[in-house]
């Protein structure tokens, strides 16, 4: 009897291990893969959000950003009548109304004082808009950079030099600001103090400024009364 026996015939290149590390090469590959693009893709939204002009939010409506309060003072044991601000508004304020309102804060009083020496003055505002010592290189430079082709204001701030609260002071009893159509709006009113006669009067403007861009400019001013 003649007994035939089938063999199976196994490829010389098949071998078990080889076609598992094989799955798990692939695997490899391909979350190399994903890892690559996704990096590529995030690099490519960055370019693109860097190549883009900041946008300013717009409000049509005056917003008010700066008061005064009587507030008590434990040191004095009395009320005193101080500068509050919106933090929440200068914690977010854009370039253009950072240099308008630096701009007006560097010529009129807000809470001024020297801080370890008479060219070293710290104010209130400025403070807030992160722009240093009154008149210091740091915030001339600001201001100057944004007010470039407004060359009368361009000469004020070079002259701008520290002042202290003296006899005689003008200085911030409230600000409303608004921007629309690359204009910002100011409603300012002010407080004329004397200090030798003990009296106080009151002022107010309106001010426009244009923004074009990073620039800005001054277009109006306009005294209601002094």
């Amino acid at each position: 009897m003649n007994i035939s026996i089938k063999q199976n015939t196994i490829s010389e290149n098949y071998h078990p291990v080889n076609s598992k590390a094989k799955k798990i090469l692939a695997y490899l590959l391909f979350t190399a893969a994903l890892l690559i693009i996704s990096v590529l893709v995030q690099n490519d939204l960055k370019a693109g959000n860097s190549s883009e002009h900041k946008i300013y939010v717009t409000q049509n409506t005056l917003q008010k950003i700066v008061w005064r309060e009587d507030v008590y003072d434990p040191s004095l044991k009395a009320s005193v009548n101080v500068i509050k601000l919106d933090d929440n508004y200068f914690a977010n304020v854009s370039g253009p109304e950072k240099a308008v309102l630096g701009y007006l804060a560097s010529t009129i009083g807000n809470e001024c004082y020297a801080d370890g020496g008479k060219q070293n003055v710290k104010c209130k505002i400025l403070t807030a808009l992160n722009l240093g010592y009154q008149c210091s290189e740091e915030s001339k430079s600001y201001l100057k950079n944004w007010f470039r082709d407004d060359a009368v204001i361009v000469k004020q701030i070079d002259n701008c030099k520290p002042t202290l609260p003296s006899t005689i002071e003008k200085t911030f009893d409230e600000v409303k600001i608004s921007t629309a159509d690359n204009k910002i709006n100011v409603e300012l009113k002010g407080l004329k103090l004397n200090i030798k006669e003990n009296s106080v009067s009151k002022w107010s403007e309106s001010i426009v400024f244009n923004v074009d861009g990073d620039k800005v400019s001054l277009v109006e001013r306009k005294k209601k009364n002094d």
